[in-house]
């Protein structure tokens, strides 16, 4: 494991290492990166994520997503293209 830093400017942002980019694949302008707060070991995790529209899945769907996003301990996704693929699985 490799730490790095970036120091927190005044609005609260921070620039992401380069390395740290290239680990998680966001490499481009726009794209979305998501935080994975564990309150229980104050511990933070990113990855890159694709940000669909809600169009993209029924109403069903959506309930089934808010279901998984309320369970505790849930199922983790080693990336987030292994998270979209169970997404498409439901």
């Amino acid at each position: 494991m490799t730490w790095f830093t970036a120091t927190l400017g005044p609005k609260g942002q921070i620039t992401l290492p380069k390395k740290v980019r290239m680990t998680i694949g966001a490499l481009e302008k726009g794209d979305t990166v998501g935080f994975m707060v564990d309150e229980k070991s104050e511990s933070v995790r990113l990855a890159k994520m694709e940000v669909r529209p809600t169009e993209a899945y029924t109403e069903e769907e959506l309930q089934k997503l808010l279901k998984i996003a309320h369970q505790k301990n849930g199922k983790l996704f080693a990336s987030a293209e292994g998270f979209l693929r169970h997404l498409d699985s439901l």
